[in-house]
C-alpha cells in the first residue's frame, strides 16, 4: 500500500470502486480483569447488504526484557487468528454480531481485528489493542483501545478524580460510554478514528471546580505527565463541576461527551472557543477559528473560498470564521450531546492528521 493510501485508510478516506461498508467496534468490559470474559462486537452498515464478517483475536503477553524494556510477545498456547466468522445470506443492510470470548491471564494484550465485506466485495476492516489482566508496569498509563506507534497517534490517559472514585477502575464503566458513544460518534473523531488512542491511569487525579474561584487545582498524576507519550489528561468525576483546561489537560463528567471532545479540540487540534468569554488566541497555522480582526478573518474565509460575509464578530477584539449558525462544537460543546466540528475546525483536524501520520 502507498504511503498516501496507508494514510488516507487510517483516515477512513481509502476507497476504489464501491464504497465500503461503514464499521463500528468495541469489547466489554474494558480493561477486563483477570480471567473475566470479554464480548467483541461489530456493528456495520452497506446500501449494498453486508455478506461476510469476521473476527480474529491475537493474544500477547507482556514481558520486560534483560534491558528493562517493556514490550509484548505472542503467548504461547493462547488464541491466535480466526474466532468467529459471520455469512449473511440475504444480505442485510445492517448488523449487529457480538462473540463472547472466555478470559485472559494476569499480564496480557490483546489485539483484536474486525472485517467486513459487502454483496459486492468492498471491505472495511479495523484493529484494536488492548490490555487484559493485572497489569504489570505499575503506574504507568494502561492502554484501553490502541493501534499504532504513540508518535503518530493522539493519546488520551483519562484520570479518575479522588473526590469520586475510590479506585482508578471504578471509572472504567463510564469510560465505555465516553469512548465509544461519545468520541467515536464525533464527525472528526469518527473520520479520524484510528488516530486516537486511549488509556487510564492507575493513580486517580483532581480537578477543582472553576467557579470555585482561585486557587484553581488540575492534579494529574506525575506517571501520566511524566509518560512520554500521553498527549492529554481528562479527569473524570461525577460531581456536578464548571469544567476548565489547563496545559492540554481538562476535566469532565462521563456522561457530557460533547464537552470531552470540545476540550480535546483545545487539546489535540489547537482551536480555540468560539463563544463570548471563552479562550481566545491566534493561529498563523491552517485552518484557524479565531482571528483578532475582521479584515484577516475574511480574508482567511475568502482564501478558502468561504464567503467573507460569514465572519462574526465573538466578543469585543475577536471574530470566527465559522458562523454562529452552524453550531460548531467549539461554540457549545452540547454537554451531553454530541455536536459536530464545523467547517474551519473540521478541516484544521484532517490538516493536523495527516500531519501526525506524516511526522
Amino acid at each position: 500500500m502507498s504511503r498516501l493510501r496507508y494514510i488516507l485508510a487510517i483516515l477512513g478516506l481509502a476507497g476504489c470502486g464501491n464504497q465500503a461498508p461503514s464499521l463500528q467496534t468495541r469489547y466489554d468490559p474494558l480493561h477486563p480483569a483477570n480471567n473475566t470474559n470479554v464480548e467483541f462486537r461489530i456493528q456495520a452498515q452497506d446500501k449494498d447488504g453486508i455478506g461476510n464478517a469476521k473476527l480474529y483475536v491475537y493474544e500477547y503477553e507482556f514481558f520486560t526484557s534483560n534491558t528493562g524494556m517493556q514490550s509484548a510477545r505472542r503467548r504461547t498456547g493462547g488464541r491466535w487468528g480466526l474466532q468467529r466468522e459471520w455469512n449473511f445470506p440475504t444480505q442485510p443492510t445492517t448488523i449487529d454480531e457480538k462473540e463472547s470470548v472466555s478470559g485472559f491471564p494476569a499480564g496480557s494484550y490483546i489485539s483484536y481485528l474486525a472485517q467486513v465485506s459487502d454483496s459486492k466485495g468492498a471491505t472495511r476492516e479495523e484493529q484494536w489493542y488492548f490490555a487484559a489482566g493485572t497489569w504489570p508496569f505499575g503506574n504507568s498509563p494502561i492502554p484501553l483501545l490502541a493501534n499504532g506507534a504513540p508518535a503518530h497517534r493522539i493519546d488520551v490517559a483519562f484520570v479518575a478524580d479522588r473526590g469520586d472514585f475510590a479506585a482508578a477502575r471504578d471509572m472504567l464503566p463510564r469510560l465505555a460510554a465516553l469512548i465509544f458513544d461519545g468520541y467515536h460518534t464525533n464527525n472528526v473523531v469518527r473520520r479520524g478514528k484510528g488516530m486516537w488512542q486511549f488509556y487510564y491511569s492507575p493513580e486517580r487525579g483532581f480537578i477543582s471546580d472553576f467557579d470555585d474561584g482561585s486557587p484553581f487545582t488540575l492534579d494529574v498524576p506525575a506517571s501520566v505527565t511524566n509518560s512520554g507519550i500521553i498527549d492529554h489528561a481528562a479527569i473524570i468525576h461525577t460531581t456536578t463541576k464548571r469544567d476548565w483546561a489547563s496545559g492540554g489537560n481538562f476535566g469532565t463528567e462521563p456522561q457530557n461527551r460533547g464537552t470531552a471532545v470540545h476540550e480535546s479540540g483545545h487539546a489535540a487540534f489547537g482551536l480555540a472557543d468560539e463563544y463570548d468569554g471563552g479562550g481566545h488566541f491566534t493561529s498563523s497555522d491552517p485552518y484557524h477559528n479565531n482571528y483578532s480582526s475582521a479584515n484577516s478573518c475574511q480574508n482567511y474565509n475568502q482564501s478558502h473560498n468561504w464567503p467573507g460575509t460569514d465572519c462574526e464578530a465573538i466578543q469585543t477584539g475577536w471574530w470566527r470564521p465559522e458562523p454562529n449558525g452552524l453550531q460548531c462544537i467549539m461554540v457549545n460543546d452540547g454537554d451531553a450531546a454530541m455536536p459536530d466540528f464545523e467547517r474551519s475546525c473540521s478541516s484544521r483536524a484532517t490538516w493536523y492528521y495527516l500531519t501526525l501520520e506524516g511526522s
